[in-house]
């Protein structure tokens, strides 16, 4: 897990937010090269002890051949010797749904301490993406029981939690990249969000949509569930 200072950036009057994500432990297997390069320079003639000032043919040759042959090292798990930009920009919309940018901007700032109904930190810091579809959504915030059948909204007393924005309920899923809240139902809104992976015109006016992706992400569609996990690191 990362650690972080969480902040708010208001940019051009608009307020943006970012998230950090893990795909199949990419961080866990970047480290891991970190560490083998650090401890194996010398021993393999490498050119430095930290992996970033290593060359091309030198980082080919440390995932192919020094890491691999290694028992040691390769009996740890898998190592990555470049990590890919696994970053999400996202404008939230506070005047079109006050309550859902509200309980979502606390939730990755994780400054409200645990939930009354479930005793959890209230942060989506190490929560899956547990439903990745392909043309359709990938939804995560389940940060109580991380796969789908669980969430609490940060409003006191809320337990099934809070009402629909009424505009954000206007807001057309036509495109790529939507932000939206999940629900069960009418005013069921907790902890779920969702990213929208195309034309979900379908969920318009049933789910509260409340901002955009500023960034094309690297979250991946599949037919069901995620086939590697996606999870939530830092968000700020």
């Amino acid at each position: 897990m990362l650690d972080l200072e969480a902040q708010k950036h208001v940019v051009d009057g608009k307020l943006r937010c970012w998230l950090d994500i893990d795909i199949n432990d990419s961080r866990a297997a970047y480290q891991r090269a970190v560490n083998f390069v650090a401890a194996k320079n010398l021993a393999y003639s490498l050119t430095s002890n930290w992996l970033p000032e290593l060359g091309g043919s030198e980082l080919k040759r440390v995932k192919e051949q020094l890491y691999a042959n290694d028992f040691e090292w390769s009996g740890r798990g898998r190592c990555a010797v470049k990590m890919p930009p696994q970053r999400i920009y996202v404008e939230v919309w506070p005047e079109v749904a006050p309550l859902a940018v509200e309980n979502f901007v606390a939730l990755l700032l994780g400054n409200r301490g645990k939930g009354q109904e479930s005793g959890c930190e209230m942060t989506y810091k190490g929560c899956h993406f547990h439903r990745c579809i392909k043309g359709f959504v990938a939804q995560g915030g389940d940060f109580v029981k991380n796969n789908g059948s669980g969430g609490e909204c940060v409003f006191p007393g809320k337990k099934q939690g809070f009402k629909d924005d009424a505009a954000g309920l206007k807001v057309k899923l036509g495109e790529r990249g939507m932000l939206a809240m999940g629900n069960s139902g009418k005013n069921t809104n907790t902890s779920q969000f969702f990213f929208t992976f195309g034309d979900v015109s379908r969920l318009t006016g049933k789910h509260v949509g409340f901002g955009q992706r500023d960034v094309d992400a690297p979250l991946r569609e599949s037919q069901r569930s995620p086939s590697q996990s996606v999870t939530a690191l830092a968000l700020s």
